[in-house]
């Protein structure tokens, strides 16, 4: 913008140079050499104001007529259209150089575009072959037309609530939720985790999230399901931190490479790769899913919850074709609206269990069920 700017600034500048030689007033007129010859100045006078001062002279064919009707000598008629030849060339040779400046300025512009478009094309290979080339992780990589760009996984946070599982957009505006994933942003900013934004916490923008470690890291929250332990049910709730994803598409059907072979602890043909809408909440986190749990079903370490049968999640239409064991093809198959999507990871068959350390401390099933690849459709 500044250079166009510049450019500008350049065009202009000469053609207001070339518009000033033109029309200053105090320059020699037709009318000027006419009383200087009817004054009687001689021919090598009026030569010499010719030469020495600036000339706004016409020189058409009936101007020409009436300098001759008028007396003109042959010499000085000859000397005015030598003038208006030189101003002519003068002003081409002017806008001639601000053309040649804008020129190299252009492209001076295209080429650091095209700096810029092929680093980005880099990096995105380079974390598309670095996910791809990396044993036990599991990975996402949306096709932009001819590029690959490797999705960001994000580090689900789970949150219990009191609240009803009956839908994330009744959840999202629960006031119990919003205070318990505050004190998640806490912790999330305390561990480096997440910065805040221009509005503080209320802001946040996320950054690369580890997919290792507990997946609830206010220790609060522990708390409070060891104190629920004999009570009655819960809502856990998934969410991941920041309002947006910082990967975007223009595409409202995108697709996807889908990789999760080879990861320890788990069977991979168990799973297949889902599309699901996030629900935006006050608190800035996006809710991924929830489901109604007894509070003792987080802290065991026997794989007998079935925490996706009754799971609550935003699917949106999308087929999912089978490469290999552990590799898919991913494709929306309905125009997505404008919002944020993420593609997660989910039990072919509902009635899977899962142990609830290894869905609290990130690990084996849990690791695999809690990753969210995210990204905006604009």
């Amino acid at each position: 913008m500044l250079r166009r700017w510049v450019l500008a600034t350049i065009l202009i500048g000469a053609l207001t140079a070339i518009g000033a030689a033109q029309s200053a007033p105090k320059f020699l007129t037709n009318d000027d050499v006419v009383s200087m010859v009817k004054g009687g100045q001689d021919t090598d006078t009026i030569l010499g104001a010719i030469q020495t001062q600036g000339t706004d002279f016409d020189v058409s064919a009936k101007a020409l007529l009436e300098l001759k009707k008028s007396g003109v000598p042959k010499k000085v008629v000859d000397a005015m259209i030598a003038a208006v030849k030189d101003q002519k060339e003068a002003a081409a040779t002017v806008l001639s150089a601000a053309q040649a400046k804008i020129a190299a300025a252009e492209a001076e512009e295209k080429e650091e575009e095209a700096k810029v478009e092929a680093a980005k094309a880099a990096r995105a290979k380079s974390a598309a072959s670095m996910a791809a080339a990396m044993p036990g992780q599991p990975s996402v990589v949306m096709l932009q037309g001819e590029n690959k760009q490797a999705l960001v996984v994000s580090h689900t946070q789970i949150v219990p609530t009191n609240a009803k599982a009956s839908s994330l957009d009744g959840l999202a505006s629960d006031g119990a939720l919003t205070t318990n994933l505050s004190s998640i942003a806490q912790s999330l900013l305390s561990n480096g985790m997440m910065k805040p934004g221009a509005g503080g916490i209320g802001s946040m923008a996320m950054m690369a999230n580890p997919i290792v470690g507990p997946a609830m890291l206010a220790t609060s929250l522990f708390a409070k399901h060891k104190a629920n332990a004999n009570s009655g049910n819960v809502t856990d709730v998934w969410a991941i931190p920041g309002p947006k994803s910082d990967t975007f598409t223009h595409n409202g059907q995108p697709a996807f490479e889908v990789s999760f072979d080879g990861m320890p602890g788990i069977t991979v043909d168990e799973y297949e790769p889902v599309l699901i809408r996030l629900q935006p909440s006050p608190s800035n986190f996006r809710l991924v899913g929830a489901t109604a749990a007894k509070p003792s079903e987080m802290q065991s370490s026997e794989a007998n919850w079935d925490l996706y049968a009754s799971f609550v999640e935003q699917r949106v239409p999308a087929q999912a074709t089978k490469v290999a064991s552990g590799r898919y093809q991913l494709q929306a198959t309905g125009g997505l609206a404008p919002g944020e999507y993420g593609v997660v990871l989910r039990p072919v068959n509902k009635g899977k269990k899962f142990s609830g350390s290894s869905v609290s401390q990130n690990v084996g099933d849990g690791l695999i069920f809690n990753c969210v690849w995210s990204f905006e459709v604009q």
